[in-house]
């Protein structure tokens, strides 16, 4: 996911166990599981693989992400509560914290679950899982743009707007703002 491993590079559990101090049977869990997210390939003889970053699937994986996260941006102010304003609010605290101690893993993380608990208030419940793998790839494809990434702290502070747009209740608001998020994710040549 941080990208420590460049596509299509081979892994093999007995190197990773040994890499990581744990059994092969945790990292073939492992290995599962990142094979279920689409982050790696497991090929019987061929062994594992880091799958590859293609532009123009991180292009469709961006209008897929935006698109589901607009349909739900416009029901979630219907069943928005205080509950899920203070775990909005919970979850913003601690993403300024993770981008104050430079903490981009926890920020990832922490930014899956602000828009992740965004979403569930829809109710579109059969998309959750498909909005999961497209915000982790989205993620993903980030951190191979090295130059076109924003500072931590800015990243983290771009959520406030959505979490005052969801309180607002304003669905028409909070859709726009979820697009011009997402269509800005990785910084173009000329912004900064």
């Amino acid at each position: 996911m941080i990208n420590d491993l460049r596509p299509e590079s081979a892994l093999t559990e007995l190197g990773m166990a040994r890499e990581h101090g744990c059994s092969q049977g945790t990292i073939r869990e492992a290995l599962f599981r990142l094979q279920e997210d689409g982050l790696v390939t497991r090929s019987g003889h061929r062994g594992t693989m880091v799958t590859r970053l293609d532009p123009e699937e991180a292009e469709e994986i961006l209008a897929l992400r935006r698109r589901i996260e607009l349909r739900g941006a416009l029901r979630a102010v219907q069943h928005v509560d205080s509950g899920n304003l203070e775990r909005l609010h919970a979850i913003q605290t601690d993403m300024d914290a993770a981008a104050a101690a430079g903490d981009e893993y926890a920020l990832i993380a922490l930014d899956m679950a602000f828009h992740l608990t965004i979403f569930r208030l829809s109710g579109l419940d059969a998309l959750e899982q498909i909005l999961t793998r497209c915000t982790l790839h989205s993620h993903r494809s980030k951190l191979w743009a090295p130059g076109h990434r924003r500072p931590l702290v800015e990243t983290a502070a771009r959520h406030r707007a959505l979490f005052a747009l969801l309180e607002a209740r304003d669905g028409g608001g909070l859709s726009r703002a979820i697009a011009e998020h997402i269509d800005t994710i990785v910084l173009r040549d000329g912004e900064a």
